[in-house]
């Protein structure tokens, strides 16, 4: 208590001894809470910012490569709670502050690739599943899965070629993950995921030259309703670039309300390349559709 003091009292003037007994002291105070007590108490958060607070270049490397100890155990017990994210953060902040950094990268590199491993193959069983027996909603699962693999390691071997072929078969259905997943990671990482509240599905896409059809069905899931304008609608291409849908488009709604669906024909006129997308941009409101 004595020590926060001082550091509070006068943070421009903390001697490099006074820091560094600082965070000797409060890493043993929050090493004491998580063993004796719960990384649900609020004592823990307080005493990390506590510690971050005065964590700068003088600080000694064996306390900072204590307080990158410490952050391993604390993400260990994030993780026995299936709290993810969080024990993620922690990883991150170890290599972050640690004097000595290679471990404690080594650490992060394989719990995320392990988190990566066991989903890719999840995701695997589910596409080959889908495929087999025409199941959809195994389709859309092996797709969240997949997405899954790739939020822990954005390069896990062979990952986004098989979203690729997952976005292909997937073209006419909805992504709806909130409807067919149920084991679900905890919400920070999930809510990456399963990012649009409004879904599309495409069974149809046609092209000839520069023109494009696509027959369309669109589920709002949103808050409010949606307005449905032609050039809200938009066909991209691998470089970006966007070809709004044409006003010969077949739209019947002009409002979409919430927990309603619409089906449409939209038209495309002057397309170039290789059609990525669909997507829809009003506003705040935006959703994509891919298609590999």
């Amino acid at each position: 208590m004595y020590y926060l003091q001082a550091v509070k009292a006068h943070p421009e003037r903390i001697s490099k001894q006074l820091r560094n007994r600082f965070v000797e002291m409060s890493l043993a105070r929050a090493k004491l809470v998580l063993v004796e007590g719960s990384t649900q108490m609020d004592a823990l958060p307080l005493l990390l910012e506590d510690i971050d607070s005065v964590l700068t270049a003088d600080v000694e490397s064996y306390l900072r490569n204590q307080y990158a100890d410490f952050l391993i155990l604390y993400a260990d017990s994030n993780f026995a709670n299936q709290k993810l994210y969080d024990g993620i953060g922690h990883l991150e902040r170890a290599v972050e502050v640690a004097a000595d950094k290679a471990q404690y990268t080594r650490k992060l590199e394989e719990v995320n690739s392990n988190l990566a491993k066991d989903n890719f193959e999840i995701a695997q069983m589910e596409f080959e599943q889908g495929k087999t027996e025409k199941d959809h909603e195994a389709l859309v699962r092996a797709e969240f899965r997949t997405k899954l693999a790739l939020y822990y390691d954005e390069e896990y071997p062979g990952a986004a070629e098989l979203l690729s072929k997952i976005y292909k078969q997937n073209m006419p259905h909805y992504s709806a993950y909130e409807a067919v997943v149920t084991d679900k990671p905890d919400s920070n990482i999930y809510d990456q995921i399963n990012k649009y509240d409004i879904l599309l599905a495409v069974p149809e896409l046609n092209r000839a030259g520069a023109s494009a059809t696509a027959i369309m069905s669109m589920y709002n899931y949103s808050y409010n309703p949606l307005r449905l304008r032609a050039k809200d609608f938009a066909l991209v291409n691998e470089q970006g670039q966007k070809f709004p849908a044409s006003t010969s488009s077949s739209i019947k709604k002009e409002i979409l309300d919430q927990e309603h669906e619409v089906k449409m024909t939209l038209r495309f006129g002057g397309v170039q390349g290789s059609i990525q997308k669909l997507i829809y941009e009003n506003g705040d409101h935006y959703t994509e559709k891919c298609f590999y």
